[in-house]
C-alpha cells in the first residue's frame, strides 16, 4: 500500500512593529495541507537577510 504524505517547511520574517530595523524569524511547517505556524524566537537585522534565499546573508 502506498502512502502519501506530506511535509514541508517554510523558513520566513516578519516585521516588528515597534523596532522597523529588525525582523522576526518564524517557521511554518505543513503536513498533508494542514499548518502550523510557530516563532523561533530569534531576531534578525533587516541588513543581514536575504530575501531571495529565506537566510541570513553568508550562509
Amino acid at each position: 500500500m502506498r502512502n502519501s504524505n506530506t511535509l514541508k517547511v517554510l523558513i520566513f520574517t516578519r516585521d516588528i512593529s515597534n523596532n522597523p530595523e529588525k525582523l522576526t524569524i518564524y517557521a511554518r511547517i505543513t503536513v498533508n495541507g494542514k499548518r502550523a505556524e510557530i516563532s523561533l524566537k530569534r531576531y534578525v537585522s533587516v541588513n543581514e537577510w536575504d530575501e531571495n534565499r529565506g537566510r541570513l546573508h553568508g550562509l
